[in-house]
């Protein structure tokens, strides 16, 4: 099938702050450009050399051209070139790269058509697997980088002739696959509708988040829906990027929610570490030793478990801010074309409300994890006070024992000393024969008295600590 003046629109966003690694290319939009028209056309636009990323630093919107790059009031690099037809012919390729800064992120907006004239004259139909030459290499694809948030392919092309539905949705299909000829790089189809009285359609599911890509192909029935688009471009370039914020916070959240399904499965781990109630009597020194290593472990655990919950709320309020960006985007392309525009309204009233209730539900989920670290941590705080002043007490009935027995010893010795001078006599072997010698006798005496002190001191610690004293 043919289509006339097929159009590559690429919007793509990246962040320009938030990045204090000095390793990471913040020049990676423009490259990533250079690199597609490179492949295509082979030209390179130099983009990073040709705009002022420094220009009106407070301004939430400005266009990054250079001033001496501008030429009659457009802030757009244009360039043409030849690709190839077929064999023997080469067709008339043309472009434009918009590079911008929309508040806290860098912007560019690449265009590859097949111009409506040359040479004064319209250009005639072509089919539709020549849309393959602007994604050779599928170059239309950005790769992974830290500060990417996303992007949206908008492919245009005017139908020839009257077409039925059926027909309409084989054509865009069809472009599809010229764009993307791996069937395992093709976005799966979403919905369809129509946008400024011609069909449109769009391809990406959010259920296949973690590679998900959007795209859509716009058919015009009629110049009314060019005239239009053109009307509102800067309001459609807005509302494509509030859009890729709200889909990258998602799809960030996500990647968060896994890590905190680990950090919960974790907590509940290290709670089931924690001694039961009535599940021993006494703990041993290895466990006490455990449990105080554990106690040093879990607010570690939970400052993590905490910034990531944290994360997870930024990443909600990120989708509800943007999410009133794209609202007000909506309110002013329909004050400017004063018609239904419903089909870019689907993603404000069910997709955003959606992203915002999946996050609450996961926070209402994992707080309790929180509940259940505080817990865990006041559970083996207890554990431990309560254990180490059972072992204070015993070491100081210990204590209390043995001065109680030792110092009677010693006022028995001291007693016993008094009869000193006895113990000049001569030491003989204990017999029936002989009287036990005095020096005997006196250390007998002394030990018997320590130990009968000691008994003394057992019986009032064992008093003092009785449980009927305690009130």
């Amino acid at each position: 099938m043919k289509v006339y003046a097929p159009n590559v629109h690429l919007f793509a966003f990246q962040l320009y702050k938030n990045s204090n690694n000095p390793s990471v290319n913040k020049n990676f939009l423009w490259k990533t450009g250079d690199e597609i028209v490179d492949t295509t056309l082979h030209q390179d636009l130099h983009l990073s050399q040709r705009i002022d990323v420094n220009k009106k630093p407070n301004s939430p919107r400005v266009d990054l051209l250079k001033d001496a790059e501008v030429i009659d009031n457009n802030y757009a690099i244009s360039f043409a070139g030849k690709v190839p037809l077929n064999q023997t012919q080469d067709v008339l390729i043309k472009g434009f790269a918009h590079p911008l800064r929309i508040y806290d992120s860098y912007s560019l907006w690449l265009n590859l058509r097949r111009p409506e004239q040359e040479d004064d004259n319209p250009t005639p139909d072509i089919d539709i697997t020549f849309l393959s030459q602007f994604n050779q290499n599928n170059c239309l694809t950005f790769k992974e980088h830290p500060l990417f948030l996303g992007q949206t392919l908008l492919i245009t092309a005017w139908l020839t002739g009257a077409k039925d539905k059926k027909v309409i949705k084989q054509i865009a299909e069809e472009c599809l696959t010229a764009i993307f000829p791996d069937i395992q790089k093709q976005p799966p189809f979403n919905r369809q509708g129509e946008l400024f009285g011609s069909p449109i359609f769009e391809y990406g599911l959010f259920s296949q988040i973690s590679n998900y890509q959007h795209v859509l192909i716009w058919l015009f029935a009629d110049e009314q829906a060019d005239i239009k688009f053109n009307q509102c471009y800067q309001e459609l370039l807005d509302l494509f990027f509030f859009r890729t914020k709200v889909v990258k916070a998602y799809k960030d959240s996500r990647e968060i929610y896994k890590q905190l399904d680990a950090a919960y499965l974790q907590i509940e781990a290290e709670i089931d570490k924690v001694p039961k109630v009535g599940e021993q009597k006494s703990i041993d020194t290895a466990n006490l030793t455990d449990l105080k290593n554990q106690l040093k472990a879990l607010p570690q655990l939970a400052l993590t478990y905490t910034r990531l919950l944290r994360n997870l709320e930024e990443y909600q309020n990120t989708i509800a801010i943007n999410a009133y960006n794209y609202d007000e985007r909506l309110q002013k392309i329909h004050a400017i074309i004063g018609e239904n525009i419903n089909f870019l309204e689907t993603f404000s009233q069910k997709n955003c409300p959606y992203f915002q209730q999946q996050i609450n539900a996961d926070l209402g989920y994992f707080r309790h994890g929180s509940e259940l670290l505080g817990r865990a941590v006041d559970s083996i705080r207890g554990i431990v006070e309560i254990e180490q002043a059972e072992r204070d007490r015993s070491l100081e009935n210990t204590i209390q024992v043995l001065g109680i027995g030792f110092g009677g010893g010693a006022i028995a010795s001291g007693i016993i000393v008094q009869h000193i001078d006895k113990i000049n006599q001569p030491l003989t072997v204990i017999s029936p024969n002989n009287p036990p010698h005095p020096f005997y006798a006196s250390l007998l005496l002394s030990v018997l008295a320590t130990f009968f002190f000691i008994g003394i001191g057992w019986l009032i610690t064992k008093r003092q600590y009785h449980p009927r004293d305690k009130k």
